[in-house]
């Protein structure tokens, strides 16, 4: 940890620094303005490139390159002179455009392109596609590889305990049994559909002027197509073309890519919430790691303190995340600049996100399947065996079935000598009674077994929206 974290403000700076690696390099203030750089570089080159001559002389090859190399990185001090205009005329993206005019100013082509720095533009044109490129990069090389190793553990694991039975719990109460393995794809299906859901989005992009006309741009080229340059442009970059804006794209597809990942976070609770609960229980192993103290007091206790933090780090995510949702698609008239300050914080809101899939990641490391005490407990219960003899005695055309097994199992640990005595006062034909004596909860767990090992080609059906 260095020094600084200890000042920070935000966890996310502070204490979990180390925990999102680079994440904020990525995302963070330094790579918006690198994103805004690249983008006043690439509309020059563009200008240059699909009107020629119209508004400055042709770069040469060499002069297109050494604005190529502008484009892909920018140093330390460069970073510091553009926050050090900012700071003076109180305009983040006026001062790319000055930093480039300046720093550009001795270059055989300096002069020459000087006054068409930003051209037609204005700031949210390159704000949209700038924060474009970091969310999508935030998706590409944080979420979706986050969520690929939590889908493959599920996965992996559900294989293997495929034929673990398993009591499962409805209302917190025991009920008819299933499988670990089946539990697990479970959450391994519903992941791969968020999975596949976040791999298909497509961020959007606009670049058309001021209230989202092309007013100037019509007003001093009026015979270019400056729809499709426009189109082409913001396609260059990998993004979809919105055509309709007034000053600001609308946020719309930021809105759905929020909560994207704010219902994907929602299923990663679901999936904390119920491994901590089997914990509880008995029903995983948590590895004890050397050193780790897990109470000030108590020596023996191993918290699932992963799962935990995760979840508290979950609600903080999807907290700023469906605020953002909801607040970002709304703008009065043609701009207002409550969302520019709002944006800001979809990295915080992401950021969490990350932090929260990095724990689950390190909490499912540490954890076993206790096959033993899965068994154990299915052995306890077997008044959960109640929906199948009634199921088969209704089979069997006894319209009180339901009514006499429950009187046999509602509100009581139904024990095998309990079981046997009932069956021989029974009455019933000696085929049932043989079936039911020879029913026992580990095999009452219908097709959970069949279901789990179909997990990767369920997987590759389609979805609705494919």
């Amino acid at each position: 940890m260095q020094t600084a974290q200890l000042w920070a403000i935000s966890p996310l700076d502070g204490r979990y620094h180390d925990a999102l690696g680079n994440f904020g390099q990525r995302v963070g203030e330094a790579a918006l303005i690198q994103r805004r750089l690249e983008v006043e570089i690439r509309w020059i080159l563009w200008l240059d490139d699909r009107l020629s001559g119209a508004l400055f002389p042709p770069l040469e090859p060499r002069e297109r390159s050494s604005l190529e190399k502008r484009a892909l990185s920018i140093s330390p001090e460069s970073l510091l002179r553009i926050k050090t205009i900012e700071a003076e005329i109180h305009h983040d993206v006026k001062a790319i455009e000055l930093f480039l005019r300046e720093t550009t100013a001795r270059e055989t082509y300096g002069p020459r392109i000087a006054p068409y720095w930003h051209f037609a533009c204005t700031s949210e044109d390159i704000n949209n596609l700038a924060y474009a490129l970091i969310w999508r990069t935030s998706q590409d090389e944080f979420l979706l590889p986050a969520l690929a190793t939590i889908q493959e553990w599920l996965g992996v694991e559900a294989r293997i305990s495929a034929r673990t039975p398993m009591l499962s719990r409805t209302h917190g109460q025991p009920a008819s049994p299933t499988t670990m393995g089946k539990e697990l794809a479970n959450f391994a299906y519903r992941l791969g559909r968020a999975h596949q859901s976040l791999k298909r989005f497509h961020f959007s992009g606009k670049f058309n002027g001021a209230v989202g006309n092309y007013n100037a741009h019509v007003f001093v080229l009026p015979d270019v197509d400056w729809i499709a340059l426009s189109r082409d442009f913001v396609s260059s970059f990998g993004l979809d073309f919105n055509p309709l804006t007034t000053q600001i794209e609308p946020h719309d597809r930021l809105a759905e890519w929020l909560d994207l990942v704010s219902r994907t976070n929602a299923i990663l609770l679901d999936l904390c919430r119920d491994l901590w609960g089997y914990i509880a229980m008995g029903y995983f192993h948590q590895r004890a790691v050397s050193g780790e103290v897990g109470s000030s007091t108590m020596p023996h206790k191993i918290n699932p303190i992963w799962f935990e933090n995760a979840e508290g780090n979950l609600g903080l995510a999807n907290a700023v995340l469906r605020h953002l949702a909801e607040k970002l698609p709304i703008s009065r008239f043609q701009r207002d600049l409550s969302d520019s300050t709002a944006q800001r914080n979809v990295g915080v809101g992401i950021g969490y996100t990350v932090l929260s899939w990095h724990m689950i990641r390190e909490g499912l490391s540490r954890i076993t399947v206790h096959r033993e005490a899965l068994q154990h407990d299915l052995d306890r219960h077997l008044e959960v065996l109640g929906e199948a003899i009634q199921t088969l005695l209704r089979r069997s055309g006894h319209t009180d079935a339901y009514e006499r097994i429950k009187d046999l199992t509602r509100g009581r640990n139904l024990d095998s000598d309990t079981l046997t005595t009932w069956l021989h006062e029974s009455g019933l034909p000696p085929e049932i009674q043989q079936q039911i004596e020879h029913l026992k909860p580990a095999g009452y767990i219908g097709l959970a077994t069949e279901l789990t090992e179909k997990l990767d080609d369920f997987l590759k059906q389609p979805n609705r929206e494919d």
